[in-house]
């Protein structure tokens, strides 16, 4: 039954593979339950983007289901790369960003870790971790389906159903989602509408409990993906004006990802104490094609015509303990996973200058094609000590081998897409290894402040530039990325666990940072190596207010310092960014979210609710340059939902980018070929939705 909070609820999380409450956890986590997901309208990772205190999520990426982060400063933009920030499908890692957008279906929670995390979970990764919790089925029967129709012809119809097959032993659920969109952006050249959404998932989930010992959990993924490719907004335009919503790309916006996986969880409980646990994981993509061109113009300036591929199979063996002084996690990660690129490029030399009739004197044409094979073995542990009742020790460790195999066999082309010869050819493997720290310290002061302090050491693998194009440079692997990175927090409850509040500062120092560069021994062309420093610290405010009158109210804020302390040739011999602002890194954002128990006389509970997120300017390029800025801006949200007295039934109006925000949330620029195009936020949208759930 419908019921009007008087507090705030205890929020249960995952993020030290075992349940603790949040407020108990000493580590910065932001958390999303289904209802907080309702109330602000959040239906997938990107719209999560300005929720979080300092991560950093593009509203916009080069596919629907691309999506690339940053946490407090650090992240990848190039999604080919590996990413800094860890993305978890129950339990599962992702080791791309190509494909990790995932819109959210029988969501149970989500969570986002700040910080390295590495003695908790299967691979390292040095800025942060994202996951993804879905329900797991069980002896109730459950279901839940919704229909949202909204502005561009948006449909979304999400399905799901779990319950026993048999009671106390065997298990099921099934979601089905279903998200189709008009384009938004008008195409002059093509003739129709551009970034459109069609997208297909489902998943599937068999729960076996023979005994009291045993839960074994199989989980069958699976993605279709049809949405265009991102159209971007050019900079030059016919006729000398300029529209936000139109783009002259003649490279139609193909985009065809088929994305499978399957995975085996086992648990063995061995007594109250102990638990053994296995994750085994088998899955990839088939990108093919994908096509977009880097200009937005009408003309052949910068065109690509991509196939990539994914494999993967991972491996993680767990102990996990929890007795009365002492509580430990332990296990091993393997990951085995070859990424292929097939990658045709047609850039134009001078751009400045027209060409009706395509000389190809007048164009660079490259098929990259390569293959990269990574081995990734660690050992990973850490424990928790009670030393008081009040003083908990934290110690953690994990040790990390890294084999890469690198295989190229580039060609050249013709404007016709024909191989006219070869380009570099060859093959390189090296390997590396790393040994990373954790140590804590928390003091409990009382049942309502938890104060901790902690070191990390975060590493990020090493490997080679699948975007080389000159045989030296393909054949030279770059070196890893370390963190050493120290936090404090505080965590908070008061008036009865009426208002939450959660603190926490860090200060984070980047050795060996991978980026792209120039050297004058190796002239035009882009290095992947190593840039030199960097260090980024700030602070992150997290509340929750409950009011007894059907008031809610959350903020969360954070401030970020990110600076390169030295990045050499950056755009070119001689060019640097030292001292320059890293990427992707405003130096405020702001969120805040309301949500108000409207006290009419209906049956029901009426909840009217929005938020906002607000961020300062930042820049695209480490070169800060005003053609790389992105302004400041907010996004206001809204929504009205009822809920029937007997919970069955909600029906949702809710709205994204309330006012219509247009200004550009990504700049591109190339001062040699004088191309600058953009990226605008999804205009103004109403949505609404009827769901059924028991």
């Amino acid at each position: 039954m419908v019921e009007k909070d008087t507090a705030l609820g205890s929020v249960v999380v995952t993020a030290q593979r075992q349940e603790t409450n949040l407020q108990k956890t000493p580590i910065a986590i932001t958390t999303f339950d289904p209802g907080l997901l309702q109330d602000r309208g959040v239906g997938s990772i990107r719209e999560v983007a300005g929720q979080v205190p300092n991560l950093f999520i593009p509203r916009t990426s080069i596919s629907y289901t691309t999506q690339t982060y940053s946490l407090r400063g650090i992240g990848e933009a190039d999604p080919i790369q590996e990413p800094v920030v860890a993305t978890y499908i129950d339990d599962v890692y992702q080791p791309r960003q190509l494909s990790s957008m995932f819109d959210f279906n029988d969501v149970l929670r989500v969570e986002v870790l700040r910080g390295p995390q590495g003695t908790l979970y299967g691979r390292n990764s040095s800025a942060g971790a994202i996951r993804v919790i879905s329900a797991d089925p069980n002896n109730e029967f459950h279901t839940t389906d919704s229909l949202t129709y909204g502005t561009f012809n948006a449909v979304k119809l999400q399905a799901s159903v779990s319950g026993p097959l048999v009671r106390d032993r065997l298990a099921v659920s099934v979601a089905f989602l279903r998200n189709r969109r008009d384009g938004i952006t008008d195409d002059p050249t093509l003739h129709r509408d551009v970034n459109r959404i069609d997208l297909d998932s489902a998943r599937i989930k068999l729960r076996w409990t023979p005994n009291d010992k045993w839960d074994v959990l199989t989980t069958l993924n699976g993605m279709i993906d049809r949405s265009d490719s991102r159209s971007y907004i050019p900079e030059r335009q016919p006729g000398g004006g300029f529209s936000p919503t139109t783009s002259y790309s003649e490279v139609p916006p193909y985009q065809h990802l088929n994305q499978g996986s399957v995975s085996l969880r086992a648990i063995y409980h061995v007594d109250d104490h102990l638990d053994l646990k296995s994750i085994s994981a088998l899955g990839g993509f088939d990108l093919n094609p994908v096509w977009y061109d880097n200009d937005g113009e009408a003309a052949l300036i910068q065109k690509n015509l991509i196939h990539y591929s994914d494999g993967y199979f991972t491996q993680e063996l767990q102990a996990n303990g929890h007795y009365k002084a002492i509580s430990f996690t332990s296990g091993a990660f393997y990951l085995h996973e070859r990424f292929y690129v097939q990658r045709d490029g047609y850039s134009r030399k001078n751009t400045m200058e027209t060409d009706p009739e395509l000389n190809p004197e007048n164009y660079a044409t490259l098929r990259a094609h390569n293959i990269t094979t990574t081995d990734s073995l660690a050992f990973f542990g850490e424990a928790n000590l009670k030393l008081t009742n009040w003083a908990t020790l934290t110690g953690g460790l994990r040790e990390t081998i890294e084999w890469k195999q690198f295989d190229f066999n580039n060609k050249t082309l013709d404007l016709a897409g024909n191989v006219t010869g070869q380009s570099i050819k060859g093959e390189s493997s090296d390997h590396w290894s790393a040994l990373t720290p954790k140590v804590s310290v928390s003091f409990q002061y009382g049942p309502s402040i938890l104060h901790y302090l902690t070191y990390s050491r975060g590493f990020k693998s090493g490997g080679f530039d699948n975007r080389a194009t000159n045989e030296v440079l393909a054949k030279t692997a770059f070196n890893p990325e370390y963190v050493n990175s120290y936090e404090t927090g505080i965590k908070s409850e008061f008036f009865a666990r009426h208002l939450r509040a959660n603190l926490a500062a860090f200060y984070n120092d980047y050795r060996d940072l991978q980026v792209s560069y120039t050297s004058p021994a190796y002239p035009g062309n882009s290095i992947r190596g190593n840039a030199g420093k960097a260090h980024t610290l700030g602070v992150e405010l997290e509340t929750s207010t409950r009011l007894p009158f059907g008031l809610g109210l959350q903020f969360g804020g954070g401030y970020l310092h990110a600076v390169y302390d030295e990045y050499k040739n950056a755009g070119g011999p001689g060019v640097d960014a030292d001292g320059n602002s890293l990427i992707n890194s405003p130096k405020w954002n702001l969120s805040g979210g309301a949500t108000y128990d409207l006290p009419l006389p209906t049956p029901g509970l009426v909840r009217l609710g929005g938020d906002v997120q607000w961020a300062s300017g930042y820049y695209n390029s480490a070169l800060a340059r005003p053609q790389d800025s992105v302004p400041a801006q907010a996004f206001v949200n809204s929504t009205l939902s009822w809920t029937s007295a007997d919970d069955h039934f909600v029906v949702v109006l809710s709205s994204r980018n309330l006012l219509d925000s247009q200004k550009r949330v990504s700049s591109a620029y190339t001062p040699s070929t004088g191309v600058r195009f953009f990226n605008f936020p999804d205009p103004r949208t109403f949505l609404a939705t009827l769901k059924y759930q028991l």
